[in-house]
């Protein structure tokens, strides 16, 4: 049997003077990481913490993405796993298997992957707002801006979408006083008496 090792307390302030790895706390508090095991939050973890590798030795792309190298080998390694637990602690991080918090993207042939560790604050989702349907008080009022906008147009013209029956009334007289007016001279001829007759 190993002999247990006895460990010591934190006295004041002695805590501060260590490096930790920093696993965000809403990994573990947000429900949209619920389903996401202990392993690959801890592996997230330790990802972010590469970052710092990273941007020292300015691994960063033409998009300036920061990206690191983690291989399999060291996932295994600071797990303390087998090669095929490794594998599936990366597909539950991974974008096209997995939760999507990283993204792999190969190299090339013998080169290991370049892994961009993306921002684990999830984002509302926009589509919903803009594809909300549409109540009927809205619609309601849509088509009275739109009459509103109609009749304003009319004016502008000179016309008002209330005035067609008035405009029809004037015209009306007119067409028949026409008639009356060629009646009336037409009789006045026959009217005429016979000695003018004699004279023409």
């Amino acid at each position: 049997m190993e002999n247990k090792i006895e460990f010591d307390y934190f006295h004041e302030h002695e805590s501060e003077q260590f490096s930790f790895y920093r696993i965000p706390k809403l990994l573990f508090t947000d429900e949209h990481f619920h389903d996401l095991s202990c392993e690959a939050k801890v592996l997230y973890g330790l990802m972010l913490d590469r970052m710092c590798l990273s941007l020292k030795n300015h691994w960063i792309d033409r998009e300036k993405r920061v990206y690191i190298v983690f291989t399999l080998e060291q996932v295994t390694e600071y797990l303390n796993c087998g090669r095929d637990k490794g594998m599936k602690i990366l597909a539950e991080l991974d974008s096209k298997k997995g939760i999507g918090l990283i993204e792999r993207v190969k190299q090339g042939f013998g080169k290991p992957d370049a892994i961009y560790v993306k921002n684990f604050i999830v984002k509302q989702n926009e589509q919903p707002e803009q594809e909300t349907a549409e109540t009927p008080e809205s619609v309601v009022g849509r088509q009275e801006q739109s009459e509103d906008a109609f009749a304003d147009n009319l004016e502008d013209i000179g016309m008002n979408h209330e005035q067609p029956e008035e405009r029809s009334q004037s015209i009306e007289p007119e067409r028949g006083n026409f008639p009356k007016s060629e009646i009336s001279t037409y009789q006045g001829r026959k009217n005429r008496p016979g000695e003018v007759g004699k004279i023409d």
